[in-house]
């Protein structure tokens, strides 16, 4: 049964990126994805099987989770999500493309085996970027004007660049967590400024 089966009023919220729904959503799915991160999966094409590896280390996973929450969360994600799907398969299949985008952008190696994927059914993900919101996407730049620039520079590195948190902060001469507070410090603004312009539940 998919998590918001039963409550359509849960389902609008989430889509309007209601804070306390996100995070409800956070929790429940937050062990699972960070099992699947962990194993690893498989993914068959017409040629051959490809095996992205799973992440050992701590650090590495939770990273991993926050990219892969980023993108559930993000106003394309939400609404790609359709509410009658299980939401856990539409976040797993969310991983594996940027898992095998990250293998891709890195040139890191792949393995061929017995195809395992990734333990759910994996359907078919929507088409996320035609539903980007132009309107969203302009408050969103304002804001990021608003900030100092070594902040508007690393969040810029993170999520128009795509780096990790390491290659960011080491970017800005910063150690790893310094990046890290930069980038709650940044989030939060922006949930409060997209808020206060009539975006996301209420607190």
């Amino acid at each position: 049964m998919t998590f918001f089966a039963e409550n359509r009023e849960l389902l609008e919220r989430f889509r309007l990126g209601d804070r306390a729904v996100l995070e409800m959503v956070y929790h429940h799915y937050v062990r699972p994805l960070s099992h699947i991160l962990r194993q690893g999966f498989s993914v068959p094409s017409a040629e051959r099987v490809l095996h992205v590896p799973g992440l050992s280390s701590p650090s590495d996973i939770e990273s991993a989770c926050q990219e892969v929450f980023l993108r559930a969360f993000r106003p394309a994600g939400r609404q790609g999500y359709d509410g009658e799907r299980n939401y856990g398969n539409y976040l797993f299949r969310i991983a594996r493309n940027w898992r095998i985008d990250e293998f891709r952008r890195r040139e890191l190696p792949t393995v061929d085996v017995s195809v395992d994927e990734l333990g759910v059914v994996d359907p078919e993900l929507p088409v996320e970027d035609r539903m980007v919101d132009a309107e969203l996407e302009g408050l969103i730049a304002r804001y990021l004007d608003s900030v100092p620039e070594r902040d508007r520079d690393y969040f810029k590195f993170r999520y128009v660049d795509g780096m990790a948190q390491t290659d960011a902060a080491g970017r800005l001469g910063l150690t790893r967590i310094q990046g890290r507070r930069i980038e709650a410090r940044v989030k939060a603004g922006l949930i409060d400024y997209l808020k206060d312009r009539g975006y996301g539940g209420d607190r």
